[in-house]
């Protein structure tokens, strides 16, 4: 979710001035006002016209400030920034928490009895705090966190057996989100949990190569961790323009990643961390990055996440990879792989779990 940048500014700001007032009124003691002599000559007060407060963009799904009634707007100050920023944060940040979710395995069956460790943050202008609780699941799996409120929830499901199987588990209800979480009590959301098997032998990768760029094919071994004439795991081709490669001097290059008798899927480090059985399916049977140098985007590397089969299914690795193009020709390139494999014809990662 995309959060409205320019309030988030507003708010970080006017939240450090709200601080700032609040230390130096601790700090200060309070002098009352000396009574003005009837003699004194004192200048009559001079009167000054309040500005109009500055507008606050409000986003469409967010709920309306009510307006005070009766009030002598004629007479009244224009709010402060603190207040404006307090009524900001009140108004979009403190909502109401209910969460209705189900706990359920692989299989998609219900993990029942399983405790959900939950914490709501809290940041609503007058308090800054995370209020933390614990639900358990029934039979069906089904739990409920309601009766707080704040600007998101965290979800830990735990229980003897299992481990977590999702990369996200924050839920952010503050209306200051494009689009706020909304639970609903006929169509609980998920959290996927894994339940463990018996885990199997893995091989660790954890390997840096620094190598001279001659355009030929590079075959990397997983497993052993070497550089191979041909075979290995994964082959990579790389292709870069003649001359000097630099943040400052952009340059086309590219690197295809075509795995051995295989296939490659990419994915993301955090999603990575919580997966335990290589999928079955959905290998693609190579893949590229193309960085021309007219791309705003441009960068001289990249790091990426990915399931790899190869070996015709002898060999299942998660991995992620680290690469640098050389910026000088005679220079080296940059590669990092750093991840496990299953050499056993088995897609199991369960080692990988927290024991």
């Amino acid at each position: 979710m995309k959060i409205r940048g320019s309030i988030i500014w507003f708010i970080a700001i006017a939240v450090a001035v709200i601080a700032l007032v609040l230390w130096y009124g601790q700090k200060q003691p309070v002098e009352m006002p000396l009574a003005t002599s009837a003699e004194t000559n004192a200048a009559p007060p001079v009167a000054t016209t309040p500005r109009a407060p500055a507008s606050i963009p409000v986003h469409a799904n967010a709920p309306m400030v009510q307006s005070t009634r009766g009030a002598d707007l004629s007479k009244s100050s224009p709010p402060s920034k603190e207040e404006r920023a307090i009524g900001l944060l009140s108004t979009y940040n403190d909502v109401p928490i209910d969460f209705y979710g189900r706990v359920e395995d692989q299989f998609s069956n219900a993990v029942d009895n399983a405790a959900v460790n939950f914490s709501v943050r809290v940041m609503n202008g007058q308090e800054s705090t995370v209020n933390r609780g614990q639900v358990e699941t029934d039979n069906n799996g089904f739990f409920t966190v309601s009766g707080y409120r704040g600007q998101d929830l965290s979800l830990v499901p735990k229980k003897a057996g299992y481990v977590l199987a999702m990369a996200d588990t924050l839920f952010k209800y503050s209306h200051l989100e494009d689009h706020p979480y909304v639970s609903d009590p006929n169509n609980r959301s998920v959290i996927k949990m894994w339940k463990l098997q018996g885990a199997e032998p893995l091989v660790e990768i954890n390997k840096i190569f620094k190598l001279p760029y001659n355009g030929a094919p590079i075959f990397f071994d997983l497993v052993t961790g070497n550089v191979s004439p041909v075979g290995g795991d994964l082959e990579v081709i790389i292709a870069r323009a003649p001359g000097v490669i630099t943040q400052r001097n952009h340059g086309d290059w590219s690197i295809k990643l075509v795995p051995v008798n295989g296939g490659i899927m990419e994915t993301d480090y955090h999603t990575s961390q919580v997966t335990y059985e290589a999928p079955a399916n959905g290998y693609q049977d190579s893949y590229l990055v193309q960085m021309n140098h007219d791309n705003p985007g441009w960068l001289d590397n990249i790091q990426r996440a990915f399931f790899l089969m190869s070996r015709n299914g002898q060999v299942y690795s998660k991995f992620s990879l680290d690469f640098g193009i050389n910026d000088d020709p005679n220079g080296t390139m940059w590669f990092q792989f750093k991840g496990v494999a299953n050499v056993n014809s088995s897609r199991n990662w369960e080692a990988t779990s927290p024991q």
